[in-house]
């Protein structure tokens, strides 16, 4: 499938998997209905010390573990964050919710099941980190593997955050770049953390990523 021109690119020169587009407003919109319609207040605020640096091993570890549990709170607290907002939705149409060489993937391999969480958290002085979870279940470990591959291509194509499908283009946008998979068996996890705005570290928004992407299906 022939790639957009205006994809961005890395410093390389690579392309860059993006997901789908969210304007700062629009994603407060997306993830408010899950609190009753509240906005995020300090969206657009650039993230303190706290969060622009990467924390312990030993937090990492205990934020991953309390994951795993499910413990959301918990991982978030690990890591100096608290989720203040959160919106899950399950049995996506996977062909619909992709593009590109993953889109042709799942043309020809229909998924089991797809389900998407988008979430933001922020640290103590109410700055903002947005990030993606997709655990989507395939028919195989074979046909998983493959996905995944496809997946952790740059230029290959993604699942798109939901929130997208009602959005016009321009604004905040998912890069690629704090991005991280696994396989377990027949289920790919798909995890893919930015800031709103701000200036957070690589490695710290990438151990967001890593907690996230650890996270059981809902």
């Amino acid at each position: 499938m022939p790639f957009d021109p205006n994809q961005p690119r890395d410093s390389q020169g690579r392309w860059i998997k993006t997901g789908g587009v969210l304007t700062a407003a629009a994603l407060a919109t997306v993830v408010a209905a899950a609190s009753g319609g509240d906005t995020v207040a300090s969206v657009g605020a650039g993230l303190d010390a706290a969060t622009s640096k990467s924390v312990s091993d030993a937090n990492t570890a205990n934020s991953k573990k309390a994951a795993r549990n499910g413990d959301r709170a918990e991982a978030w607290r690990r890591l100096a964050l608290k989720e203040v907002r959160n919106k899950l939705k399950k049995e996506l149409r996977c062909a619909v919710q992709s593009f590109g060489q993953v889109q042709q993937y799942f043309l020809r391999h229909p998924c089991q099941k797809l389900d998407q969480l988008l979430f933001v958290v922020q640290d103590t002085n109410g700055n903002t980190i947005a990030g993606s979870v997709t655990w989507v279940k395939m028919p195989s470990a074979e046909s998983a593997a493959q996905l995944r591959g496809l997946e952790d291509t740059y230029g290959s194509g993604d699942v798109t955050p939901f929130g997208t499908e009602v959005l016009e283009a321009g604004g905040f946008r998912f890069t690629g770049k704090h991005y991280r998979s696994r396989q377990d068996g027949k289920l790919v996890v798909i995890a893919e953390t930015d800031p709103v705005k701000g200036s957070p570290s690589d490695e710290f928004l990438k151990q967001v990523a890593d907690v996230a992407d650890v996270l059981p299906p809902p």
